[in-house]
């Protein structure tokens, strides 16, 4: 063993030696694996902590997530699930699942503004709302102050004015002060709950976050404080259920103990609807609950993001193949210039798998070193790709310590390229023939042969990245260039709150803000709403036409004020836009529609005027078409412009201001602050954002894939440029006496050129074959992430093939030149 670990030693500060003195070969191969390596590891780290990783409880592979089918906007079965479930079906599950499993609750976790004991001292935490047993059943561990929330903190609905904090935002925010159990933590806008003052009673164990990665949890309060309406009526879908099954209990044996009480909650709250479609309530009758494994906990994250991410995990494998296929390319070059010095240790007597073994740990001793640098670089990366995946009112918190399960990834990852790159070239180099090469025969052909197959790996990889990435950039530049039917240039959304005591004085008080910025110099245009567009800031209801019933699909409804249409640049091509006097509580309630509502329910040209009802609250309320607009797209880019209502702004403390000028976004907010203070009711600025941005968040996954295509397309180009340039410049070293020879007997320059670029064009050739076949295979998996591009675009095809060729021209130059250059004389001396 001692003698086993010697030798070891022994090839490992050889191995070090030769590397040291070879620094130029070293430095190339450690750089491209650890490129490779590095972007896989720090990819990898996000997947881990994303998707895969279990939630920070005891027992996670107990746990189960609730799920249901959702019903369409067309009244059918939707492929997409609802995770969210009402006050009232939660407790009656919860008493169903005795015997089964315990089942806890939690909302979304949202970001919410807190209020300091200063008058200015206001900051947003991520809070969640929970059941008081949620702690107990997730198995959390025990508070590291005071105690967690309790089952009898659900007996009494507003009873419980209690928050536990987070370990981290303990830390964070209290420095970690023990005197913090019974101070008060305040909230601002909380209009979904009893109170806005939570006395702190506990501070969760370190490490848990919730249940949702990519958003970690500051603040949880009890589900008993939400509003009182949405405790107890049965349509206001805001809790998710998380389970941990009984010993002996499976998923399949769970859903069939709920799904009896599931189906008769269904039911009722189908025929609790009125003018509700038979149809439709026929599909709430057959729906059935799904349970699903809740390890890795639920994570909207997860749901925009899992397929790109594993996407792009694929990519920089693919990245790390060439790197290992560039890395044993430049291995076989070294391996003939030192096949003298194997020949020399094979005719001492040193056996061919002493050899094997001294030139693998030369493999090993690089991929290690390549790791390292890999690992510095993932620290760096990943949090860089994190921020690219965030949004300004969505920040991505993940948990990206580089731990056991990514280092034991980047070793693995090490191990395979030492293989991978290694064992060939260390096969070829121990199989010379002494004589042959102490003669100083060639002996090189199979090398040489064996270094056009890696060359063309490389090359059918690389153009695979380059089609993927061309094709996901042509998609962005698509959405990019999607009319969305207004202008967002220019246009400022600054989101305000304030305490005002009625909803008439809120919407006064809201007026009042527009006017005054409205008459400021710099000022184009304001509007209001109480959300701003593309982040959930409409609801969907059915529309019923005189003499008919509710219609088979709902529709979107927005509150706007006078003014937004104009602001945001909005054709009215029928009727008016909204003034002071629209009312949205007045009956019938003046109504615009878009031209794609009026399409499917009037015709063209004939809504101006007409009635329809809509249920508004709890309410059945008539409707009047007072203008028609152009079509507006505020949601999915992809999907054509959908029917729209827009109604009458109504009041509320929290809303935002879309400000058209030609100033900053910051100038704007400053400017809007000063006027919400001079007009008091703590009105305050709470967010800012731009028309642009909100656009812009809503294609992120596109601007992921086009993003990382690209960068990943460059480096596998490089990769297989810098392969072929090594190829050629090999081979024209090989070739010296004969293009020699050839110079001698009156080959022109042009001519000595052209037999290097032959040599280019059959190498590159082979590998675009193998890699316009594969690109076409994914790009047709991945044909649903493209948009306005096909999987065989003639465009997307030409340009790949346009942008590899002129790397591949560039690549052989320099060994071309080098052939023209070769002097005759010089090259007959030569052996």
């Amino acid at each position: 063993l001692w003698s086993t670990v010697e030798s070891f030693g022994a090839d490992v500060r050889y191995a070090w030696r030769g590397m040291h003195k070879s620094w130029g070969f070293t430095l190339t191969a450690v750089l491209s694996l650890g490129l490779a390596i590095g972007a896989n590891t720090a990819i990898y780290s996000i997947v881990d902590a994303a998707l895969l990783r279990p939630l920070p409880v005891g027992h996670p592979e107990q746990l189960v997530l609730l799920a249901k089918p959702e019903i369409g906007r067309a009244g059918t079965v939707s492929t997409q699930e609802g995770k969210s479930f009402s006050y009232p079906i939660c407790q009656q599950l919860r008493a169903a699942a005795q015997g089964t499993a315990q089942l806890a609750l939690a909302s979304e976790p949202l970001f919410i503004e807190t209020q300091g004991p200063e008058q200015n001292s206001r900051q947003k935490i991520m809070q969640q709302w929970v059941s008081g047993d949620a702690f107990s059943i997730l198995e959390t561990g025990p508070a590291v102050l005071g105690r967690l929330f309790m089952a009898g903190d659900d007996r009494t609905i507003g009873g419980a004015p209690y928050a536990v904090l987070s370990y981290e935002y303990w830390q964070r925010h209290y420095g970690g002060d023990p005197k913090v159990l019974g101070k008060t933590i305040r909230f601002t806008g909380l209009s979904y709950s009893t109170t806005a003052s939570f006395q702190i009673v506990g501070v969760a164990a370190k490490g848990f976050f919730g249940i949702e990665p990519g958003r970690m949890v500051d603040v949880w309060l009890p589900a008993v404080m939400y509003q009182k309406e949405a405790l107890v009526g049965p349509h206001w879908n805001f809790l998710r259920i998380i389970g941990r099954l009984s010993p002996g209990c499976t998923r399949r044996r769970l859903q069939q103990s709920l799904q009896p009480t599931f189906h008769r909650f269904n039911v009722q709250m189908a025929a609790s609807i009125s003018g509700m479609p038979e149809a439709i309530q026929n599909t709430f009758s057959t729906l059935e609950l799904r349970v699903h494994p809740g390890s890795t906990g639920l994570s909207q994250f997860r749901l925009v993001f899992a397929r790109p991410l594993w996407i792009v995990l694929g990519v920089a494998v693919g990245i790390l193949l060439i790197a290992c296929a560039n890395v044993a390319s430049l291995l076989l070059a070294r391996s003939a210039v030192r096949s003298a010095e194997m020949a020399m240790r094979l005719s001492l007597g040193a056996g061919r798998g002493r050899l094997i073994r001294q030139l693998l740990t030369e493999s090993l001793l690089l991929s290690a070193m390549a790791g390292a640098v890999g690992w510095l670089l993932a620290k760096t990366v990943a949090p860089a790709l994190l921020r690219i995946l965030s949004t300004k009112d969505d920040p991505v918190r993940l948990v990206l310590a580089l731990d056991t399960r990514v280092l034991l990834f980047c070793a693995l990852l090490c191990s395979a390229a030492t293989l991978l790159f290694g064992l060939m070239p260390a096969w070829q180099s121990a199989r010379v023939e002494p004589m042959l090469v102490l003669r100083r025969a060639s002996g090189q052909a199979g090398r040489l042969g064996l270094r056009h197959f890696f060359v063309g790996i490389q090359v059918a990889f690389a153009f695979c990245l380059v089609m993927a990435g061309a094709s996901f950039l042509f998609t962005l530049r698509n959405l990019l260039a999607v009319n969305t039917g207004f202008d967002a240039r220019g246009v400022t959304v600054v989101s305000l709150s304030g305490k005002a005591q009625t909803d008439a004085a809120s919407l006064a008080l809201m007026h009042q803000l527009a006017e005054r910025l409205s008459a400021s110099a710099g000022i184009k245009g304001t509007a209001l709403a109480p959300w701003p567009v593309f982040t959930g800031a409409g609801w969907d209801a059915r529309v019923m036409l005189p003499g008919k019933g509710p219609s088979e699909r709902q529709e979107t409804f927005y509150n706007i004020s006078p003014g937004f249409f104009a602001t945001l640049r909005i054709p009215v091509v029928d009727g008016r836009s909204f003034d002071r006097q629209d009312d949205a509580n007045r009956e019938p309630v003046p109504t615009i529609v878009n031209r794609a509502f009026e399409r499917r329910y009037f015709g063209r040209g004939q809504a101006l005027g007409e009635t329809f009802q809509a249920p508004q609250g709890h309410e059945l309320k008539a409707h009047r078409v007072v203008g028609v607009v152009a079509d507006a797209t505020f949601g999915d880019l992809r999907k054509p412009p959908e029917p729209v209502v827009y109604l009458p702004i109504v009041g509320s403390n929290d809303f935002v201001v879309y400000v058209r000028s030609s100033m900053p976004a910051g100038s704007v907010a400053r400017f809007a602050g000063r006027i919400a203070n001079d007009l008091g009711s703590d009105l305050h600025v709470t967010d800012l954002t731009t028309l642009n941005a909100l656009v812009g968040d809503t294609i992120l996954q596109e601007k992921l894939l086009a993003g990382l295509g690209a960068v990943f397309a460059v480096l596998g180009l490089a990769l297989a440029a810098i392969g072929l340039f090594g190829l050629l410049n090999y081979s024209v070293l090989r070739r010296t006496k004969e293009l020699g020879i050839r110079g001698a007997l009156g080959a022109q320059q042009s001519e000595l050129i052209g037999l290097v670029f032959r040599d280019l064009l059959g190498m590159v050739a082979g590998g675009l074959s193998v890699g316009l076949a594969g690109s076409l295979v994914l790009l047709l998996g991945l044909r649903s992430l493209l948009f306005g591009v096909r999987p065989i675009d003639p465009l997307v095809i030409g340009v790949a093939s346009g942008i590899f060729l002129i790397a591949a021209v560039i690549a052989g130059g320099i060994p071309a030149l080098r052939a023209a250059r070769v002097a005759p004389m010089v090259a007959l001396r030569q052996e």
